[in-house]
């Protein structure tokens, strides 16, 4: 009887220790992942600073611009970086239409028969002059691209009823569809600006080789004098000049631009419509207004294709937009300052 009751203590004390234990084993495994959480926190926050930094700039040919925020018609400098988190939560609450598209070998053709520029087009926007500041916006310069189209006679109405000029950088698909050829000329008898946008517009023909480039140059130069009478002296590049499908460094094509007395010009505004969705026009006003608010001088792009009704509805509330604020509204000329993504050399 003694040894059992022997037996029964020694039993509850091992069970009380092996209970102990499984405590305390519970305790610090609790402890480990507890240390873990809060060291892994830390890394996590962290990471997602460095990653917010990533996204909201860009060094690109010493352009710091947007990469992959949602906000394409603002480029930002390195002293306005000054606090990440709230510059991202800034541009993340004002701009919520336009998405990221950056695949160019997803590029698609339009109605138009040219080369679909979403991907390319909100790499583009650069800063160029200075911010508005207290003065405010003073001057903007409305750009249609990829024109003509079945929409340009109804732009050209619009800016004529508003007694606006513009600038159109067209393409050649004027001169494969004889229903728009008539619209070159009207451009320039309207007061217009008109400039290349390369014959094709298709970036293997244009961008290939800098013969393949010149040929296209002469193609879209020749064709734009036989129809108007006027020898263009602007261009703009498929893509823009930031664009990443060019076969060579663009010092090679502008170089031979240069050559031959052209001018080309980027943009620091871009309306969104030409960005992968299909927005409506109150957002394509609303995407251009709020870029132009921010500079002195904004180069606006805007699209002249089948694809791009949305734009030519938005028109005229940009217009009535642009003039409430007083802005005076030109066409590209030799006085207009060059607004350059790429910097070559000599402008770095």
């Amino acid at each position: 009887m003694v040894r059992s009751k022997r037996l029964r203590k020694l039993k509850l004390k091992m069970l009380t220790a092996a209970g102990i234990l499984c405590l305390a084993a519970v305790f610090l495994v609790s402890a480990v992942i507890a240390l873990h959480f809060f060291h892994g926190k830390g890394n996590i926050t962290e990471t997602v600073a460095e990653a917010a930094t990533e996204s909201i700039v860009q060094e690109s040919n010493g352009v710091r611009t947007l990469a992959d925020s949602k906000d394409y018609t603002y480029a930002v400098s390195a002293d306005e970086i000054e606090n990440t988190d709230e510059a991202h939560e800034d541009i993340s609450e004002e701009y919520t239409e336009i998405p990221a598209e950056t695949n160019g070998e997803n590029s698609e053709m339009l109605q138009s028969g040219i080369q679909d520029d979403s991907d390319q087009d909100v790499r583009s926007a650069v800063s160029g002059q200075a911010p508005a500041g207290s003065g405010g916006a003073e001057k903007v310069y409305l750009t249609f691209d990829d024109g003509p189209s079945i929409y340009t006679d109804k732009i050209l109405d619009i800016l004529s009823e508003n007694g606006v000029h513009a600038t159109f950088f067209v393409c050649g698909t004027g001169d494969r569809d004889e229903r728009l050829r008539h619209t070159y000329k009207r451009i320039v008898d309207e007061g217009h600006t008109i400039g290349m946008h390369s014959y094709s517009h298709v970036y293997k023909d244009v961008y290939k080789t800098l013969d393949g480039f010149e040929y296209d140059l002469d193609k879209i130069r020749n064709l734009i004098y036989n129809e108007t009478g006027i020898a263009p002296k602007f261009y703009r590049f498929p893509g823009g000049s930031g664009n990443t499908v060019a076969s060579l460094p663009m010092d090679r094509y502008i170089s031979v631009l240069y050559s031959q007395d052209v001018e080309y010009y980027d943009w620091n505004v871009y309306c969104g419509d030409s960005s992968g969705k299909a927005l409506s026009s109150g957002e394509i006003v609303r995407n251009t207004l709020r870029g132009v608010d921010r500079w002195r001088s904004s180069v606006v792009l805007l699209h002249d294709t089948g694809a791009k009704k949305s734009t030519v509805d938005a028109l005229p509330a940009i217009l009535k937009g642009l003039k409430d604020r007083g802005l005076e509204i030109l066409p590209i000329d030799q006085d207009t300052p060059p607004l350059h993504q790429y910097k070559t050399q000599s402008e770095e």
